[in-house]
C-alpha cells in the first residue's frame, strides 16, 4: 500500500458524512515524531494487540516528523490526528477495537471496510427453552 508524507497544511473535517467518504483515502497530521518498526515485514502484518514503544508505527515506510501531513490506506498511528471524514471514521474505529480482530488494513478494494469480525445483526430476545416431560419407566 502507499503512503504519502507531505508538507504541513490546514484542513477542516465535516460533522456529516460527505457522499462517497468510503473511497477517500484517509489523511491525517502527525502529533508528534513517529519511527518505522524495526522490522520491515510488520507493515505487512495484522496491527499488533500492543506496541511497547508509543513512538512506533507499525505501517510507516519512513520516519514522521511531527506536522507532517501522512495519506495512508494503512491503519494509523493511535495519536495521529485526522485531517478528512474518512480518516475520522478509520482513526476512532482503530482506537476502540480489539487490535487482535482487525484485518491487516482497513482499505479493501476500492474504499473502506471498517469491520472487525464481532460487528453483525443484532441477535433479538431468544426464548428458554420448552421442556416436555419423558417417560423414562423401562419398556416391558
Amino acid at each position: 500500500m502507499q503512503t504519502s508524507i507531505t508538507a504541513n497544511r490546514q484542513t477542516a473535517i465535516p460533522n456529516e458524512a460527505p457522499p462517497g467518504w468510503e473511497c477517500e483515502t484517509p489523511k491525517y497530521r502527525a502529533v508528534r515524531d513517529i519511527h518505522p518498526a524495526e522490522k520491515a515485514r510488520f507493515r505487512f502484518e495484522p496491527p499488533f494487540v500492543t506496541i511497547f514503544d508509543s513512538d512506533i508505527w507499525q505501517y510507516a515506510s519512513q520516519p514522521v516528523k511531527s506536522g507532517e501531513i501522512v495519506e495512508t490506506k494503512e491503519w494509523p498511528h493511535p495519536s495521529f490526528r485526522p485531517l478528512n471524514y474518512s480518516a475520522g471514521k478509520v482513526l476512532d474505529f482503530f482506537n476502540s477495537r480489539i487490535k487482535s480482530r482487525l484485518p491487516r488494513s482497513p482499505w479493501h478494494g476500492d474504499q473502506i471496510r471498517l469491520d472487525d469480525g464481532l460487528t453483525g445483526p443484532v441477535v433479538g430476545h431468544v426464548p428458554p427453552p420448552q421442556f416436555t416431560p419423558m417417560d423414562l419407566r423401562p419398556v416391558s
